[in-house]
């Protein structure tokens, strides 16, 4: 796979592209909760995606080389799942429910320490 560097996750584009509040709300609140993730598991290099009071700054773009290979392999075997699942899920709390994101990540780290 070649180094060209390309988005992951760009918070304006899905603002933009539905001018409904909840629709809004509902990608702040799941940005809010993957980049939080990625933040916690130490999945970002050099970016910071919360404001001084923790808001989500949503003028972020997340970009393959603002990611370690862990979080890049996230991206590529798992974030998509865990999206389909809140298109889905009609659970209140469905944003906070990583656990797919943290298999998955257990995943990758297990097959890299075999």
């Amino acid at each position: 796979m070649n180094n060209e560097d390309f988005e992951l996750h760009n918070i304006p584009m899905l603002l933009g592209a539905n001018k409904s509040k909840e629709y809004q709300n509902q990608i702040i609140r799941l940005s809010t909760s993957l980049l939080t993730f990625l933040k916690e598991n130490h999945l970002l290099i050099n970016v910071e995606p919360f404001d001084l009071e923790g808001n989500l700054k949503t003028d972020f773009i997340l970009m393959k080389s603002a990611v370690t290979e862990d979080g890049f392999d996230l991206f590529r075997k798992y974030v998509s799942g865990w999206l389909k699942y809140l298109d889905k899920s009609t659970v209140e709390n469905k944003y906070e429910n990583i656990s797919r994101l943290e298999k998955g990540l257990a995943k990758i780290r297990e097959l890299k320490n075999l």
